[in-house]
């Protein structure tokens, strides 16, 4: 993935691949949700706030976002990345396997493999809708299986699980006393708003739930996620180590943060309608398309568009070069299905993928 920013980077190309939502400036969030945000921030205190995290934010989000998880039962952090990296090294050591899904949000596995642990990858049925290959996964349980690592709403490829099938997960994790780690970043982009699901960390005792700032509410300049699990010693253990990293949240984010979430409904349907009015315009085009297809999405702000005969990193870096446009290759996500991630979430966007959609390879 880094690899393929300085690309971009490198051709000035234009970024259409962004998993978030294009995020609105502060008068137009103020405006959305009816908040002077500029009075918030001018309350803010220039201290240090607390390793676990403001406690009044804390109970917004136990409030806002979960059923039975509490304000002491979550811990925030800079960001989704300082997250994954806590939770890996919290409960992973040399020897333990871990069990992903691909495509996959690169980190999730590779900083699974920075503990030492082993993780067997499986591969989402890309015929199916992307749908979970239940068989593969029961089989791949052991006696050495730590942790089972999930992202549903799912990034890159937009699919969704249902509640039943939630529950299948847990059920496995719970009869193997394996930890369920469900990355929730997209929580809250279902398409349609009855496919939501209850936050992992509400259902499972060892299971641990995981949001941003970034990514559901489109606001990545908020650098602000949350860890929540209901096992204490986890929680102060998460806690311990992010005292040798960003020690805490900024106070400047708390302030934001906690004006912003009781409005988070409207922020989630404002995002979605955008998202939608994208996909169903590219679903068009795709169905007419030579060379492009897709599933569906059903939830988050992307979708996984597959070649049929081209090779996705030869096209994409054509791309970057010919259009100075940027989307993100299948390698970035783990995956050898070839294709691209494509943002959806992004206003006035259309004419841009239409340059995509209306290029052809030069004859050689």
């Amino acid at each position: 993935m880094a690899a393929y920013s300085k690309l971009a980077a490198t051709h000035h190309a234009h970024n259409l691949h962004s998993s978030n939502p294009q995020p609105l400036n502060c008068q137009g969030l103020s405006e959305l949700i009816g908040v002077d945000l500029t009075a918030a921030i001018s309350q803010m205190p220039f201290g240090y706030e607390s390793t676990q995290g403001r406690e009044s934010l804390r109970s917004l989000l136990a409030t806002e976002l979960f059923k039975s998880t509490t304000a002491d039962e979550i811990s925030l952090t800079c960001g989704a990345q300082e997250g994954i990296f806590v939770v890996m090294q919290t409960l992973l050591s040399a020897g333990d396997e871990v069990i992903a899904f691909t495509p996959s949000f690169e980190p999730l596995i590779t900083e699974a493999q920075m503990t030492g642990a082993t993780v067997k990858t499986i591969p989402l049925i890309q015929d199916q809708g992307w749908h979970i290959d239940w068989q593969l996964l029961e089989k791949s349980f052991s006696a050495r299986t730590k942790m089972l690592i999930i992202n549903f709403p799912h990034n890159p490829t937009g699919t969704h699980i249902n509640a039943e099938e939630l529950n299948r997960l847990i059920d496995l994790c719970r009869s193997n006393n394996s930890w369920l780690v469900s990355d929730e970043v997209f929580r809250g982009l279902e398409h349609d708003e009855s496919q939501r699901l209850m936050a992992a960390s509400d259902l499972y005792q060892r299971a641990i739930s995981m949001g941003v700032m970034s990514k559901s509410y489109a606001m990545p300049g908020i650098r602000l996620g949350w860890i929540a699990c209901r096992n204490p010693e986890v929680i102060q253990q998460i806690n311990t180590i992010k005292a040798h990293l960003s020690i805490c949240q900024s106070a400047a984010d708390a302030q934001l943060a906690e004006a912003i979430l009781p409005h988070t409904q409207i922020i989630w349907k404002y995002h979605v309608k955008i998202i939608n009015e994208n996909k169903h315009w590219l679903h068009g085009k795709l169905q007419q398309h030579p060379e492009l297809s897709w599933h569906l999405p059903k939830a988050a702000a992307t979708g996984f568009v597959q070649f049929k005969r081209l090779n996705a990193d030869t096209t994409i870096k054509q791309w970057a070069e010919e259009l100075q446009l940027m989307v993100m290759p299948n390698a970035a996500f783990c995956t050898e299905t070839q294709g691209f991630r494509i943002t959806l979430g992004q206003k006035n966007s259309q004419a841009s993928i239409s340059q995509l959609l209306n290029w052809q390879p030069q004859a050689s």
